[in-house]
């Protein structure tokens, strides 16, 4: 399955055996369905650049693949920004410590 959020905000995952990314992806709702989010699975893995340059292309450990429009990093809205708060706010539980990066900080 491709996902291709409208704004998205990495995750590092790091646990005492490893590490891992995930991606909150957000999407904008209309007036009639509100917005949505979604937390990928996680990769050890990082993305790379498609082909056309518009967009990060990032698998993820359950066969899903996240594309990721280049200009959408930290894309979310009041609802969304919310949710990414009480997922953060969850790190060093069972060891496991979030936070968010920048995919230029990964990448470079």
């Amino acid at each position: 399955m491709i996902v291709k959020p409208q704004g998205w905000v990495i995750l590092k995952f790091s646990a005492p055996t490893d590490t891992f990314y995930k991606i909150f992806s957000s999407w904008r709702g209309g007036y009639l369905d509100g917005d949505s989010w979604r937390l990928s699975s996680g990769s050890l893995h990082l993305p790379t650049l498609s082909e056309c340059g518009r967009y990060w292309v990032w698998p993820q450990e359950s066969g899903s693949c996240y594309h990721l429009p280049i200009n959408g990093e930290d894309g979310y809205t009041s609802y969304t920004a919310q949710i990414l708060g009480n997922i953060i706010v969850q790190s060093g539980e069972n060891e496991v410590f979030i936070q968010r990066v920048k995919l230029f900080s990964l990448i470079h």
